[in-house]
């Protein structure tokens, strides 16, 4: 959650993503969601499951696709391309483990955020390793096994900002084509939600969930 300094707790404005659960992102939702008290801006967001890897260490993460204009950014959409572009929250490297299964420390985190833009980080859509790994569903030798595990294709991504939080954003346009890859729809599944005061905040995410 992010806090915006203001005069008055009414004015400030804070900021936090909330699930949708069984609710549907459509016009009828947001005539609705707009007359909640200090609501300032909502923004669709939608998951792509994917597993991050950064030199040894891997992890299973999720890449959450919004307009990056939520955040003051705006790449251009001509320079996208087909490398995803990431907001990396800055404890979102704390699950990362390497070969041998050990977690990562937070000296080697803040090593790997220090490098900002600098960073190698590649991901594989997670649609993409299960079918890869598909073969463990039925008996295999250990040796084959770990063949099949090393099939995983992991592509380029490029870290354009690290933030306070979290989670890794990438742009919504970005998430599409992801979608399309792995033969998903494009689902919105949690919004990202601006609100004046605290007590509002609350209010409106105890409405969401």
């Amino acid at each position: 959650m992010k806090l915006f300094l203001g005069i008055q707790d009414g004015k400030k404005q804070y900021s936090a993503l909330v699930s949708l659960g069984d609710l549907t992102y459509d016009d009828d939702f947001l005539k609705k969601a707009k007359k909640i008290e200090g609501i300032k801006e909502i923004w669709p967001v939608v998951e792509i499951p994917v597993t991050i890897k950064i030199e040894d260490y891997t992890e299973t993460a999720t890449f959450l696709g919004i307009d990056l204009n939520a955040f003051g950014e705006n790449p251009e959409q001509n320079d996208l391309g087909n490398t995803p572009v990431l907001l990396l929250g800055s404890k979102s490297l704390q699950n990362m483990k390497d070969s041998n299964n050990h977690s990562i420390s937070k000296k080697q985190q803040e090593k790997f955020l220090q490098m900002g833009e600098n960073l190698t980080i590649s991901y594989a859509l997670s649609e993409n390793t299960k079918e890869l790994s598909g073969a463990a569903d039925y008996p295999v030798s250990l040796t084959g096994h770990e063949e099949n595990e090393q099939q995983t294709v992991y592509l380029p991504c490029k870290v354009t900002a690290v933030t306070e939080n979290e989670d890794i954003y990438i742009p919504l346009s970005q998430a599409q084509e992801l979608c399309s890859e792995i033969g998903e729809p494009l689902k919105i599944t949690k919004i990202y939600l601006k609100v004046n005061g605290k007590m509002n905040l609350e209010k409106a995410k105890k409405i969401f969930e």
